[in-house]
């Protein structure tokens, strides 16, 4: 199944992270304007396990950050809604390459991703564990309890 490209090429990741979750009908939050309900565990062996890599917005919807060192893609935001038919369910948010070399080529470099990942799993617990369950006092990898 492929993607669809959203048809722009964000400035920032947080701009494609706020056009994902429009586009997804994220819930408005009290505070912060949206909301997202859960993180979204990393699942790439080599790279992301362990760390929060994006958040679910419902059981069926989330978006996440990613690298791809195609220079057609390097760092953007795959938006997820597998509540549309599968020709529909993927969106690709691409974001401005942060670097260049001298001929003017972007840089394939994950950094950025990797910085946005470090931040979000440092709310949720210490990167490999998962989240520190506040009824159990012990980590969840899949951030929620199996003990009622």
């Amino acid at each position: 199944m492929s993607e669809i490209d959203c048809g722009r090429q964000h400035l920032s990741i947080e701009d494609a992270i706020a056009h994902a979750r429009r586009n997804l009908d994220a819930r408005a939050g009290e505070r912060r304007g949206v909301q997202d309900v859960e993180p979204y565990w990393g699942t790439m062996g080599s790279s992301n396990v362990g760390w929060v890599v994006g958040y679910l917005v419902t059981a069926r919807r989330r978006w996440r950050l990613d690298f791809d060192p195609n220079p057609d893609k390097l760092v953007h935001v795959n938006e997820e809604n597998f509540d549309l038919p599968p020709s529909r369910q993927k969106v690709i948010h691409k974001v401005k390459p942060a670097k260049f070399d001298v001929s003017g080529k972007p840089i394939a470099d994950d950094t950025q991703a990797r910085l946005y990942w470090r931040k979000w799993t440092t709310r949720y617990g210490q990167p490999g564990l998962g989240v520190l369950c506040a009824v159990c006092r012990v980590y969840h990898s899949g951030g929620r309890c199996p003990f009622p």
